[in-house]
């Protein structure tokens, strides 16, 4: 959007390649070709507008003030968030270690989707298409929420509900998981509480993957944020409105500050690109 304003854009990217968790979303099975579709649409857009594209490039404040920017959007996106556990935070893994490779489970495998949306189905339905080669052999997904994918819409929710069922998965609804400790034989107490009744139930399984959104990475944000000429606000009221930030134009020297996406708080796709739409279409 800012390519498309007339702005110089330098883009910053920690990776290899753009895309970010999308990227890894879009690896876990053919419901995802959307994704990876949006992807490279985003990709190529970005290379039209000519941005100045930097891969394999994290950053520091210090680099990003060594191009004298006037402004700077922050887009670090966010790290999964499993703090929230009562005990045994450092047991689980993430829908992103498992969409990513660096976690592969087998045998019995609880998900716990926290989310509601396609990021925890998208994990399952990755195991379940490749069980066999994983050695999966069983998969339950725990929800708070009245029932599984509480926030897809449809088309897309019953589909969801279709892979699940003929895969045989397990769906618990209005359970979290608060806990998961260490059990003989290698295995996996998780113990799951009824949002109702506070009821405590556990499962014994090999391996617990977690979908429970992301804290924001704002790191780099906090490091500039002093620095900048607006503060870091953002008028809220200009934002939802769709009209330009006060600052654009009420501000004389020193660089503006912004964040968006996952930067501020877990959200998905649409949300994030509507956050950057609104914020700089008046730039």
């Amino acid at each position: 959007t800012a390519a498309e304003r007339g702005h110089d854009v330098v883009l910053f990217e920690a990776q290899h390649r753009l895309g970010g968790q999308l990227a890894l979303m879009a690896r876990a099975g053919e419901r995802q070709r959307e994704v990876s579709g949006l992807v490279d649409w985003l990709v190529d857009e970005v290379a039209l507008v000519g941005v100045d594209i930097r891969l394999s490039t994290p950053v520091d404040a210090s680099d990003v003030l060594a191009e004298a920017p006037d402004v700077v959007i922050v887009a670090t996106g966010g790290t999964p968030e499993v703090s929230y556990m009562e005990m045994g935070a450092d047991l689980v893994s993430t829908a992103w270690d498992v969409l990513g490779g660096s976690v592969r489970p087998e045998g019995r495998v609880l998900v716990y989707d926290d989310h509601g949306a396609e990021r925890g189905l998208a994990v399952v339905e990755f195991l379940a298409g490749k069980a066999d080669v994983l050695g999966v052999t069983h998969i339950e997904v725990i929800t708070p929420d009245r029932h599984v994918g509480l926030d897809l819409a449809t088309p897309l929710g019953p589909t969801y509900l279709r892979m699940l069922y003929e895969g045989g998965v397990t769906m618990t609804p209005d359970h979290r998981l608060v806990a998961v400790e260490s059990s003989d034989g290698g295995l996996l107490r998780a113990v799951m509480r009824n949002e109702y009744t506070l009821a405590e139930v556990d499962r014994m399984v090999d391996a617990v993957v977690v979908e429970h959104g992301v804290a924001p990475d704002e790191d780099l944000y906090v490091t500039l944020r002093e620095g900048s000429a607006n503060g870091a606000v953002v008028d809220l009221e200009a934002l939802a409105g769709g009209r330009a930030q006060p600052a654009f134009t009420g501000t004389d020297g020193g660089y503006l500050l912004y964040r968006v996406g996952d930067c501020v708080a877990s959200r998905d796709v649409a949300s994030a690109l509507l956050d950057a739409r609104r914020l700089l279409q008046h730039l």
